[in-house]
């Protein structure tokens, strides 16, 4: 599990299926965007729509990385049965959030505010927790 020595977490599926789907956007947004401002004057780039990641997009991140972790687990299952507990667990857990989303965002008013962050990413950083479990690397 992550909370081990950092020696012993597996840094290439952190890398590959946590860090760069997360940070890649907003990096190589930020790189494009000083490049159109250098020769566009007129243009100033504003680092909060470069940075605008919502509860939402976060939620489905977080779907995608769980249907990983049980690609990664469905071969040990039943050598595995603790891990693909808690993986079902989470799912539930962030389909019956996601069910939230959409229902307040039916409100045109809605704005998250800061539970609704937190509360995303409570539910993001278990799943990353358990799906660096299931991993196979």
């Amino acid at each position: 599990m992550l909370w081990r020595n950092p020696k012993d977490w597996k840094w290439k599926w952190l890398s590959w299926q946590v860090l760069a789907p997360l940070l890649g956007p907003i990096v190589v947004s930020f790189l494009v965007a000083l490049l159109w401002e250098s020769g566009q004057p007129s243009f100033h780039m504003n680092m909060k729509v470069i940075v605008d990641v919502t509860p939402w997009a976060l939620t489905f991140f977080t779907m995608a990385l769980i249907g990983s972790g049980f690609n990664d687990l469905w071969s040990d299952l039943a050598q595995r049965q603790a891990t693909a507990a808690f993986l079902v667990v989470d799912a539930v857990a962030v389909l019956i959030y996601a069910s939230f989303i959409v229902i307040w965002r039916h409100n045109d008013k809605f704005e998250p505010g800061t539970n609704v962050y937190v509360l995303t990413l409570i539910l993001l950083g278990a799943s990353i927790l358990v799906c660096h479990e299931a991993a196979k690397v």
